[in-house]
């Protein structure tokens, strides 16, 4: 092969690419390698405490474990919002030390029904369902008003009724395995991330974990949408494990031979091909690329990246961390009207300091940023996952789930400009070709080795596969867990799909994902649960 005398221009950006390329490889490698060695199985955690005395497990959780909160906003019914709420009730912590808020809007919300069987079947378990005051059926709106992101206005009365500092805020729609407090509870106590002791200049302020989708069979709906029926117990019933003496598994029905939507069998049909389709993207995603760089940025630490399906945090930070907003100079809450609400807010008393936030629509993220600047925390993971379920009945079809990737990019580009414009050079195609390029002027004198990028996208490929099942597994393990709900077993569609199938919907992951990114960034508008939202430069939402 004959080289071509390169020009200046093609030297230097053949360097600058090949040291992005390099940068993103690590990145993208770190996450592997950790979710590839530390998610295989479900950890457990355990205090020095508990080291020392394992005679007497039940009496040194009393001892050893703070008091937690868990808050669930709740509207409507989620898929599977049974066994979703039902984890919280089944977490491996001291009862006596756990209290469990389901917050909800609307006194007549459906959802309700299902959250009273659940606090009846559990009555030791400290549990309550707070509703919002004045709230008018007709225009949608109460009282407990503080903003356009309603999850925070929803929120915010479970953070005034708290009795214990630490809180778990978790979705409604996120199932969770019975270690993760316990975990997250030594995690933040200890300073760890992902079981290693960090540095007390930026100690763990808050702990999160890993949230993942799973397209699923619809075989345990009608338990949600008939509130008044008896939950179906039998899926539910803890038994002893030989696995530990502190480990429960579950009894389960056995659950039907799923029809995988990709196998053309004789009730199929596009329409349900394409409802499915939604879904099975979402989860390609958050198995594959999100979780991959969402686990090496949070171990890189240079600024919080924190999704909000399931935090864990103390009250008394966050009330510090929007307590010292007037009083420090932020590019996030520099607006004097936002200073001014910082100060009014935690100005009437303990809790309050969340409705702040209500000005966000990505809360999650702002609230991540107010720990990191003004407790100089940082977040910590588990190695933990937490997993929302998703059905192939509604709003999963492949532009429901482009709305969904738009919506969240929309409000990251606001939030994160500089993460949320560089967002497309991780992903495989387009690293790829800035990667060949550079790669081919450096050391082959050429534009475009196209074996170079048929082994870039060969190896991207094959990592995410590994990655991919390395979750599927962590997400099915049952050992030292207590509670696995029906729609999590072996037959559920990512364990039945083949290499080919697998292949399929990767390939369509990648290659909607820049144009995804092109339409988020042209716009301004998202659409949140029905509602036209905007996204204002001082990261505040508007209601349209």
């Amino acid at each position: 092969m004959v080289q071509e005398e390169l020009s200046l221009f093609r030297i230097t950006t053949g360097y600058f690419f090949l040291l992005w390329y390099i940068i993103i490889l690590v990145a993208a490698y770190s996450g592997f390698f950790e979710i590839l060695f530390n998610f295989r199985n479900r950890p457990i955690l355990h205090t020095k405490q508990q080291a020392n005395h394992q005679n007497d497990p039940e009496s040194d959780d009393e001892e050893i474990y703070e008091g937690v909160t868990i808050i669930r906003p709740i509207k409507g019914i989620d898929p599977e919002l049974t066994s979703c709420l039902e984890s919280s009730f089944c977490q491996n912590y001291p009862r006596s030390k756990l209290q469990i808020l389901f917050c909800v809007d609307d006194p007549n919300d459906p959802s309700i029904p299902i959250i009273q069987k659940l606090i009846a079947k559990y009555p030791t378990v400290d549990a309550q369902i707070l509703t919002s005051e004045s709230y008018n059926s007709q225009t949608k709106t109460s009282d407990d008003h503080y903003g356009p992101n309603p999850k925070v206005n929803n929120l915010a009365k479970g953070f005034v009724h708290a009795k214990y500092d630490i809180l778990w805020v978790m979705d409604s729609n996120v199932w969770a395995s019975s270690n993760i407090l316990k975990n997250s509870v030594i995690s933040l106590n200890g300073n760890l991330n992902m079981s290693r002791k960090m540095g007390q200049s930026r100690p763990v302020k808050l702990v999160h974990h890993v949230p993942l989708a799973l397209s699923i069979n619809n075989t345990t709906r009608s338990d949600d949408f008939i509130g008044g029926q008896d939950l179906e117990i039998t899926a539910m019933t803890p038994v002893p494990s030989s696995e530990s003496l502190n480990s429960q598994l579950v009894k389960r029905k056995s659950s039907p031979k799923s029809n995988n939507s990709l196998n053309v069998h004789p009730g199929f049909t596009y329409s349900k091909f394409s409802k499915k389709l939604g879904a099975e993207l979402d989860e390609m995603f958050l198995h594959t690329s999100h979780s991959k760089f969402y686990v090496s940025l949070n171990n890189l630490a240079v600024a919080p990246c924190v999704n909000g399906k399931s935090n864990i945090y103390r009250r008394s930070d966050l009330d510090q961390s929007v307590r010292l907003i007037p009083h420090k100079d932020s590019p996030f809450f520099k607006d004097p009207k936002v200073k001014q609400d910082a100060g009014y807010y935690t100005s009437l008393g303990v809790g309050h300091a969340i409705k702040f936030f209500a000005r966000y629509i990505g809360e999650d993220n702002m609230i991540g940023i107010a720990l990191w600047e003004n407790t100089q925390g940082r977040t910590g993971l588990t190695g933990d996952v937490v997993v929302q379920p998703y059905s192939g009945s509604e709003n999963n079809a492949v532009k429901d789930y482009i709305q969904r990737r738009v919506r969240w990019l929309r409000v990251r580009k606001y939030m994160v400009l500089l993460a949320t414009l560089i967002e497309p050079t991780t992903e495989s195609i387009i690293c790829g070709i800035y990667g060949t390029y550079a790669i081919s002027t450096v050391f082959f004198g050429t534009w475009f080795n196209k074996y170079w990028f048929v082994m870039h996208m060969l190896i991207w490929m094959l990592t995410d596969y590994v990655q991919y099942h390395t979750l599927i597994n962590h997400t099915l393990d049952v050992k030292n867990i207590t509670y696995l709900p029906n729609w999590l077993n072996e037959s559920i569609p990512p364990k039945q799909r083949n290499c080919l199938q697998w292949g399929y919907i990767w390939i369509l992951r990648e290659l909607l994902a820049l144009p995804i990114w092109i339409i988020a960034m042209i716009g301004h508008e998202i659409d949140w649960r029905g509602r036209p939202f905007r996204i204002k430069k001082d990261l505040t939402a508007e209601e349209m």
